[in-house]
């Protein structure tokens, strides 16, 4: 064996460590470099709203091969910007309701999902341009508002939609309406108050109580004129007295209802700005009326 070649050999492994050191120490340096550049620009993402590349340069400087300052704000503000960065998960339907997953997803026209697959999608806050372009058909865009803080917004897009005014555009078919449908257009709208009818009915009842009571009591006294008058017992007499009462009762009741029932029915809704009446047509008229131990309610319509 040639004794040179322990000497050699020496050497060459003292060059390689040498070099290995001096590599080492190179790319110490520039990951210093790479962790001063990401911890200020960090701090510039974050003032500027720009939270997706913030993460990123937070990422860089938070690595334990940083120097130990800049990890100890690195990693916290890392942690807060993961906190405020706001997401969406993204949904499409066609025009019948069906879902679809073939659908790119761009952001302000930075490709975010080349297929819909249920997953949050994070993004900057502020306002973006959505577009959704499905594998077939036309594109469609929106423009969306994104909060700071805001996770999982669900978007839902549907495609195939048609144009807003379509509807409007396309003819109708003509309707004809039936002479009785025609009449009743006509009508007026709002239909009568129930108190109408309760306070009717109770004026109807009252007018039949004074009918029937008085008719009672003018027969029986014309009895007791005919028979004993003026010597008639005080309990005959009471109780013609006590008819007369209910007649009057019933009389004051039937007036006051109908009264009510018809101030109702003239001041409802319908009857402040009554629609014109047609050429020749009666206006209906309603009172109470009173003859003699008769009573009742007429009018015309």
């Amino acid at each position: 064996m040639n004794a040179r070649s322990p000497a050699r050999a020496r050497r060459a492994l003292t060059l390689a460590l040498t070099a290995a050191l001096a590599l080492a120490g190179t790319r110490a340096h520039a990951d210093k470099q790479a962790c001063a550049a990401a911890y200020e620009r960090a701090q510039d993402l974050r003032r500027e709203g720009r939270l997706l590349d913030a993460r990123e340069a937070l990422i860089t400087c938070s690595q334990p091969s940083c120097p130990a300052a800049a990890v100890a704000d690195c990693g916290p503000w890392l942690a807060e910007v993961e906190q405020s960065l706001p997401s969406v998960v993204i949904a499409a339907r066609d025009a019948r309701g069906r879902e679809r997953l073939d659908v790119r997803v761009l952001v302000d026209g930075r490709l975010v999902a080349p297929a819909l697959d249920g997953k949050a999608v994070p993004v900057d806050p502020g306002a973006h341009t959505f577009r959704y372009e499905p594998a077939g058909g036309p594109a469609v865009e929106e423009h969306v508002v994104i909060r700071e803080g805001e996770k999982n917004r669900r978007l839902t897009v549907t495609l195939g939609a048609p144009p807003a005014g379509a509807d409007a555009r396309a003819p109708q078919p003509e309707r004809r309406e039936s002479p009785a449908a025609s009449r009743s257009s006509d009508a007026p709208a709002s239909s009568v108050p129930a108190l109408v009818w309760v306070f009717g009915g109770a004026g109807v009842a009252g007018l039949a109580v004074f009918a029937a009571a008085g008719a009672m009591s003018l027969g029986a006294e014309a009895d007791l004129r005919a028979s004993c008058a003026p010597r008639c017992a005080e309990g005959d007499v009471s109780a013609i007295r006590v008819q007369h009462a209910v007649a009057d009762v019933g009389l004051g009741v039937g007036v006051l209802s109908l009264g009510a029932a018809a101030w109702l029915y003239f001041t409802r809704p319908a009857a402040a700005a009554p629609p014109k009446a047609r050429s020749g047509a009666p206006r209906p008229v309603v009172r109470p009326f009173i003859a003699g131990a008769a009573a009742g309610v007429e009018g015309t319509f």
